[in-house]
């Protein structure tokens, strides 16, 4: 007389196997919603809902840290992106000059070919400096990776036009002036 009632209905054919597996998940939810509504219930006391508010402020906050880490891990992600898919390729010939900048208060110097040198001077290439390295990108590309993280474009100093009564402008100093 092991047998449930389900077992007994099975084998006599008045049921069949997704009828039983549907009755089981029925009573399953129906225990859990009830255990959920008895745990929700206003009978808790004050220290009980003061814990579960505590508990569920710090799980947003932590939903919250998870969201902004996924955030910077996205825009990482796009720069990387930007940067690999649009850097000037870079020469490694003897003769190259030495670019020097300033980054954080610091002067960095990049080696680069005399044409390279001049599209720096230019602006028609900019410097970024993608994960301690420094690239070379368009200045299109720059700013799109200046929108995500404006920290990692290096800022060159623009040419000032000389005053008009200034003796000395039409001597321009070259940016390639080595002492």
């Amino acid at each position: 007389m092991g047998n449930s009632l389900q077992d007994q209905l099975l084998q006599a054919g008045l049921t069949n196997k997704t009828r039983v597996n549907k009755a089981k998940k029925q009573q399953t939810k129906k225990s859990r919603q009830q255990r959920n509504n008895k745990e929700s219930q206003p009978g808790l006391n004050a220290q009980q809902q003061q814990q579960r508010a505590e508990k569920i402020a710090r799980d947003r906050e932590l939903e919250q840290q998870r969201k902004e880490v996924r955030k910077q891990r996205e825009i990482a992600a796009q720069v990387k992106q930007l940067v690999l898919n649009n850097r000037h390729p870079k020469s490694n010939k003897e003769n190259d000059l030495p670019f020097y900048f300033d980054n954080k208060g610091k002067v960095k110097q990049l080696y680069v070919s005399e044409h390279t040198h001049k599209m720096i001077s230019s602006g028609k290439l900019m410097i970024v400096n993608f994960n301690g390295a420094f690239e070379l990108l368009p200045p299109e590309v720059a700013e799109k990776v200046r929108q995500r993280n404006p920290s990692l474009v290096i800022d060159l100093p623009k040419q000032e036009k000389p005053e008009e009564d200034d003796p000395y402008a039409e001597f321009q100093v070259p940016d390639d002036l080595m002492w």
